[in-house]
């Protein structure tokens, strides 16, 4: 499970910024916590914040050392993104960003991170260190610029040791591509053999590849609750939220069926999602049953490989029984697309985590809402975890959300983003924050001037 995120020089985020699912002292909604030997976690987060305040830019910071970590340093995605370094100071064009998860891994916590370039493309440290109240300890660290590389051998038996040494000596000024995702790589399997000390590199990895990020007009959106196993749940999900909806059908189609009409910018988008699969399965990392849930124009197709092949099916929606009627998804309202895509929360695994950028976009307030105390009764069985953006106000309800759960993210006067935890406030637990954050009490609202200053206020409302 996620216990932190920090972030630095990273689009609008300057300095070191976090996200912390550690429970704070909040009595309220103690039944959905994930309770471990030191400490409790949360399992949601909503950020709250104005247009431009950096909301999502937090989300992107989490997408994007996920994929430095499964592409490298010197991939398409490295380069499309290397003008987001904090640009407001013009001196972190050739300084390092900074990016670290706080991970629980079988009642440990381990803190993996590191930091890049990314003007320049170079990852330049990179750590994986087991925290302690009573010390931490260090599994690897290694510095490119220096070729200083250490790891920790009480995790090798004596007969890997110098194959270990052998990795290490390799990856020493390796500047492209993280040793974590070296390291798990399928050619370094033999090290992992009668090592069960050493799966802990391979498990650091999966969970930090496997977090499903969503943005509200993704291409490729995770629809993981659509399993041919489970559409009869599924049936049943959609009949409480009010789509009419009444069969699923799944359809099995071509390759030139599903790329039909695409041009090659989409097709490329496709390509790279089959690799990404061909990436994690040889990684051992992909957890949901080989299958990548796509969006491909507006219809949705459930991509598989088969012996290293990949397999398309369409999946299509009867509405009220007319069983001559069938619509693909482009058919449906933007609400029941959404919709549907957010039900892969709903019906996730043990240990998934997700973080969804503008969670209401499209969705009535009391379908939100409803989502919302839907995922917190999931949450009370369930260690799933599910992190928000949102501008919806009407979230801010001290009786739906505890005062840990919520962040706001402000400008400051210098243009970089800050975040907030409501907490800190220490507001009452019956406080109507809503009407407070709406009248700028946690400085997380849009401050407007007028576009014709002759104009009154009064004249705006």
């Amino acid at each position: 499970m996620l216990v932190r995120f920090s972030v630095g020089n990273l689009c609008s985020y300057n300095e070191h910024q976090t996200i912390s699912l550690i429970s704070g002292n909040v009595k309220n909604h103690s039944e959905r916590l994930y309770v471990s030997r030191d400490f409790k976690l949360l399992k949601f987060a909503a950020i709250f914040g104005a247009n431009a305040s950096g909301k999502s830019n937090i989300i992107k910071a989490v997408q994007f050392a996920g994929n430095i970590l499964i592409y490298g340093a010197n991939s398409p995605f490295a380069d499309s993104n290397r003008y987001n370094y904090h640009r407001l100071n013009h001196s972190n064009k050739n300084k390092n960003s900074y990016f670290e998860f706080e991970l629980l891994v079988d009642g440990e916590v381990y803190a993996y991170g590191f930091e890049i370039c990314i003007f320049q493309k170079r990852i330049r440290e990179e750590w994986l260190i087991k925290l302690d109240k009573s010390g931490d300890t260090s599994i690897f660290t290694r510095n490119t610029d220096t070729g200083d590389f250490y790891f920790n051998d009480q995790y090798l038996n004596s007969q890997n040791t110098n194959r270990m040494q052998i990795y290490l000596d390799d990856n020493k000024y390796v500047t492209d591509k993280l040793f974590l995702a070296e390291i798990v790589s399928i050619n370094k399997s033999e090290i992992y053999k009668n090592e069960s000390r050493l799966f802990l590199l391979k498990k650091i990895y999966g969970m930090i590849s496997q977090i499903n990020v969503s943005y509200p007009n993704t291409p490729v959106t995770g629809y993981e609750s659509l399993s041919e196993d489970n559409f009869s749940e599924l049936l049943n999900a959609l009949r409480c939220f009010d789509t009419g909806i009444s069969n699923i059908i799944s359809k099995e189609i071509s390759r030139e069926q599903a790329l039909d009409k695409l041009n090659s910018s989409q097709i490329s988008y496709v390509d790279d999602a089959i690799e990404k699969l061909r990436i994690l399965n040889s990684n051992g990392a992909n957890r949901h049953n080989n299958t990548v849930r796509m969006n491909i124009d507006g219809r949705l197709i459930l991509l598989s490989l088969i012996d290293s092949e990949p397999k398309f099916r369409e999946i299509m929606f009867q509405h009220f029984n007319i069983h001559d009627a069938i619509f693909s998804l482009r058919d449906e309202s933007d609400g029941t697309i959404r919709l549907l895509d957010l039900l892969s929360v709903i019906f996730a695994n043990d240990s998934s985590i997700f973080i969804i950028d503008e969670l209401d976009r499209s969705l009535h307030p009391q379908l939100t809402a409803h989502f919302i105390k839907t995922f917190m009764k999931i949450a009370e069985r369930k260690n799933i975890q599910l992190i928000i953006s949102t501008h919806e106000s009407r979230l801010l309800d001290l009786k739906l959300l505890r005062q840990d759960e919520i962040y706001f993210v402000s400008r400051a006067e210098s243009g970089s983003s800050v975040i907030i935890p409501f907490d800190t406030f220490k507001e009452r637990f019956d406080k109507k924050i809503d009407v407070a954050y709406l009248d700028g009490r946690y400085g997380a609202v849009p401050m407007f001037n007028s576009i014709f200053p002759d104009l009154d206020d009064e004249d705006l409302q």
